[in-house]
């Protein structure tokens, strides 16, 4: 067993997470692949919420891959990176199906569940059935960064591949699922992105950034692009009873299979173009605040536009009572009418 190993068990038991929802039943490994499918991209703090709403409607992973896609993603709006709930529901069905519902304990059984990489289903395994395997999520990538000064930013393939065999490398024999847990946490909450703790470090004493002071420096930083910003109109159709239109987005692409106001190219002309297509005797009233929503790879400037539209009512609902999966910036403008 490594240096860092040792450390960091011994630091677990004293100071490691164990009271976190998922971990109540450590047995239970459906409840720990949601959970780290809802961690991908996702802090612990915004996941326990969800986890919690998500469990309580699909106790089983039975009741999951019975469920219709349309619930799972309004439990999920919110959360972002639909493609997870929509690769979990299409998970839920393959092992209903494949494995008569029982969660898969083969690696490559794993892998092959849509959304699943190496190093989710690496910690699944490890978590849910006790099985030696390493991880590689961004905690992990930062703290073995940092611990050997590995040069270059992990989108490069080379220092990824370095990456992995480090994490191959310290993963114990015995204790992983402890270790896996360790190291998780040992980045979430002491070998933070900055001002990590390094004087309540367990493993500070051999931290090649730590000896050196260049905890900053590390892991390298991707070259930024500068993202591009991308304007865009929402149309809020709404009828005499002040109902608003919605229409179901396609399940590929941004805010796949979630239900969303009519969108359009933010110019006039457009618009009246699409008002009318929509409903003839539709009419523009006002223009409410535009506002920024940002994705990891450019911003949506949206304009929101109401737009009554007498004697339709087909594919209206109530903005009050929306018990559909809606994106987080529609639902903002639904809290404004």
């Amino acid at each position: 067993m490594s240096a860092l190993a040792k450390d960091l068990l011994a630091w677990f038991e004293v100071s490691g997470r164990k009271n976190l929802p998922w971990q109540s039943s450590p047995s239970n490994i459906y409840h720990i692949w949601v959970s780290e499918v809802m961690l991908q991209q996702t802090q612990v703090a915004t996941v326990i919420n969800y986890f919690n709403a998500f469990i309580a409607r699909f106790p089983t992973l039975n009741d999951l891959a019975n469920a219709d896609i349309d619930e799972v993603l309004a439990l999920w709006a919110g959360l972002g990176y639909y493609s997870r709930a929509r690769n979990l529901h299409k998970s839920a069905r393959i092992i209903l199906s494949k494995f008569n519902c029982d969660f898969p304990l083969e690696l490559t059984d794993v892998l092959g569940l849509p959304g699943v990489g190496a190093s989710t289903a690496g910690a699944i395994l490890s978590l849910g059935a006790k099985q030696r395997h390493p991880i590689l999520d961004g905690n992990v990538k930062r703290v073995l960064s940092r611990y050997r000064q590995i040069e270059g930013h992990y989108s490069v393939a080379s220092v990824l591949k370095t990456l992995w065999q480090e994490a191959d490398f310290h993963t114990p024999n015995k204790a992983s699922a402890q270790y896996t847990q360790a190291i998780m946490d040992l980045g979430a909450i002491v070998c933070t992105r900055s001002k990590p703790k390094c004087s309540i470090c367990p493993i500070s004493e051999h931290c090649q950034a730590n000896l050196h002071q260049t905890q900053d420096q590390y892991p390298h930083k991707k070259p930024r692009k500068l993202k591009p910003t991308k304007p865009t109109a929402m149309l809020i159709f709404q009828n005499e009873k002040g109902e608003v239109y919605l229409n179901k987005r396609p399940d590929k692409g941004i805010w796949g299979g979630l239900w969303s106001l009519i969108e359009c190219d933010d110019s006039d002309p457009v618009i009246t173009k699409t008002v009318k297509l929509h409903n003839t005797l539709a009419r523009v009233e006002k223009t409410l605040p535009q506002f920024k929503h940002s994705f990891s790879h450019y911003h949506l400037l949206i304009r929101p536009i109401l737009v009554s539209s007498p004697g339709l009512k087909c594919g209206y609902e109530n903005p009050d009572m929306l018990s559909k999966g809606v994106p987080a910036p529609v639902k903002k403008i639904l809290s404004q009418l």
